[in-house]
């Protein structure tokens, strides 16, 4: 509020009717009253003592002082006049300074008011900036944005084998499958959609469906699973179902057709059974629930990444949180080497079930989702038919794959070796087991291997260590060696720069890990056998020619060394001053090491 003030504003004075003009023009007649009623008190007193005589003329003394006196009173009153003038005018002049100091005031407070609004925005805007870059960071670490909350923008797709291997690889596929949903059964509280996608190289039908408010009763759900040994191939690696097995309030469409089921949902759906109401026994389940039907052979990490993979491109198509998610191993398989691999990428806060866990009783699952099973799966390199496969350099299932794994045990985020680190992958026959493509001369690739200088070696049979200890040393490695073998699916997990180097046996013609090097953007590096395997049993071992697998690991080395920030260009066997370049390499120099000259000798 504006104190001391007897002028309006300039805005309110422009109006001229306001209430402000009327209380200026009252504090004006307030002060000039007294000073007219003084100078007319004086004419009073004046006239009072000027009585003209009309029985005598005034004398003439007296008529010049009266006349004097009338001048000074005269004078006197324009005087006051004057200062009554002048006291008006510097009111006015200091009413004025005040209303101008209080425009600029006013004017100073609104600046501060916007400056401080601008400032509240700047800083709201600086704070949605600064999450925006956390979430971005977040998608950067999780090696993709993450395709179960929302599907990845597709890229700009310039050469059709390009286009190609999005649609067998990438995100292609997660549309194909997603515009396929039908409703195979619907009009009630239950509603089960499918979805299909057929594969052009066999003419196969890839298919699952999810379900929601479908009730099983696993007192009708048969086969117990087995703790030491798998089961024969076949209906016997599955769970048998009685009718009524799967309940749900829905009438099957014109969509049904058991003929695109997978083999183990061609043994549980036809057991539906359609009902009017459930009953009041029923045990409600929110969380969503995955049931994993696993490959046959759910111990080889080759197909049993089938498996995962598949999982992980359900949840895509789906676009449902896997961290939500139950998963129930439902075969009757044994656990498996890699029940903490499908725990922790599939069922991270939820322990994996097994159908016996539920122990007979009725379960209305809020969403059920029946697996997509691994014949239909992206990692055979016949996906793509007989030639062009190797055109496909990376695949964004592949690696958000690999990403939600290795988020999974916490090594998504583990720097690359500081030298080359190499690992080479052996398999030993047992007294219990008689395995194949073992190395006919173990001892003489190990001894090359030891021959390199300024890098790291192992030996390791990594069938004898538990997945977890497995993953973590394949991060910190970036040269794996292997015969052709399931164990070479550990090319996914590598460091983010590697190479893989895979020895064929000479009657092997697969490409399985050439692919699965390519969809993990890893160097992959063949060696092939000339000379013939020998057998003990089924059992074969693989002979490698000493100076060809030297030649191919100086060559993988020689990539290592570029890796990251690396500047020794050399292979295997380096000179120390070439390795001297390389100050990552200091701890492995002979005393008195020195780098090569690089100063432009000429001139």
């Amino acid at each position: 509020m504006r104190r001391g003030r007897t002028q309006p504003s300039s805005r309110a004075r422009s109006g001229g009717t306001s209430d402000d003009d009327a209380k200026a023009a009252a504090s004006k007649t307030g002060m000039l009253a007294p000073l007219l009623f003084l100078a007319i008190g004086v004419v009073f007193v004046v006239s009072t003592l000027y009585q003209p005589q009309h029985t005598h003329v005034m004398p003439v003394a007296n008529t010049v002082e009266l006349r004097s006196l009338i001048r000074e009173q005269n004078a006197t009153i324009r005087a006051l006049a004057r200062r009554v003038a002048h006291a008006s005018e510097q009111r006015e002049t200091h009413a004025q300074r005040i209303d101008a100091h209080a425009d600029r005031v006013e004017a100073a407070l609104a600046a501060k008011l916007v400056a401080e609004t601008e400032l509240a925005v700047a800083r709201a805007d600086a704070a949605a900036a600064r999450k925006e870059l956390v979430e971005m960071r977040q998608r950067l670490r999780d090696n993709h944005a993450p395709l179960s909350t929302a599907p990845v923008a597709r890229q700009t797709l310039t050469t059709k084998a390009e286009t190609k291997c999005d649609d067998l690889f990438g995100e292609g596929l997660v549309r194909s499958y997603r515009d396929s949903k039908k409703v195979w059964c619907g009009g009630g509280s239950t509603t089960i959609e499918c979805y299909e996608h057929v594969y052009a190289h066999n003419g196969r039908i890839g298919h699952f469906c999810r379900a929601s408010n479908l009730l099983v009763d696993f007192s009708k759900v048969g086969g117990r699973h087995s703790t030491t040994t798998k089961p024969q191939r076949g209906p016997n690696m599955y769970h048998s179902f009685a009718p009524g097995a799967l309940q749900a309030q829905c009438a099957r469409t014109k969509h049904w057709s058991l003929q695109k089921a997978m083999p183990h949902a061609k043994l549980m759906l036809p057991k539906l059974e359609e009902v009017q109401s459930f009953s009041n026994d029923v045990e409600r389940v929110q969380t969503p629930t995955y049931l994993l039907a696993r490959d046959e052979d759910s111990e080889n990490m080759f197909h049993s990444t089938a498996d995962h993979l598949n999982a992980f491109l359900v949840s895509e198509v789906l676009q449902s949180d896997r961290d939500k998610w139950q998963t129930v191993l439902f075969d009757r398989m044994p656990d498996g080497p890699f029940h903490s691999l499908i725990e922790k990428t599939f069922s991270p806060k939820n322990k994996l079930k097994r159908a016996a866990d539920y122990q007979g009783r009725k379960v209305l699952f809020e969403e059920l989702i029946i697996h997509l099973e691994s014949p239909a799966g992206i990692v055979f390199p016949k996906v793509a038919g007989p030639k062009g496969i190797m055109t496909c350099t990376q695949s964004s299932l592949w690696l958000g794959f690999r990403a939600a794994v290795l988020r999974g045990f916490g090594l998504l985020d583990v720097p690359p070796p500081t030298v080359p680190h190499a690992v080479l992958s052996v398999r030993r026959r047992t007294g219990g087991k008689n395995t194949g493509r073992v190395f006919a001369d173990e001892a003489a690739l190990t001894k090359i291997l030891k021959e390199g200088n300024a890098m790291t070696s192992e030996v390791v049979d990594l069938g004898s260590l538990p997945f977890d200890r497995q993953i973590a040393l394949m991060r910190r490695t970036n040269i794996l060696i292997g015969a052709h073998g399931a164990g070479l699916m550990h090319v996914l997990f590598l460091a983010e720069e590697a190479v893989l180097l895979e020895i064929h046996p000479s009657y092997r013609l697969d490409r399985h890990f050439r692919l699965a090097a390519r969809m993990a953007g890893k160097i992959y590096l063949p060696l092939r056998s000339t000379q013939p395997v020998t057998c003990k049993g089924t059992s074969d071992a693989v002979p490698v020619d000493a100076g060809e697998f030297r030649r191919a690991l100086d060559a993988a080395v020689r990539l290592a060394r570029s890796f990251d920030d690396g500047v020794a260009e050399c292979g295997l066997s380096c000179d120390a001053r070439v390795l001297a370049l390389d100050s990552g390499n200091a701890k492995f120099l002979p005393p008195g090491a020195r780098p090569l000259a690089t100063r432009f000798p000429c001139g």
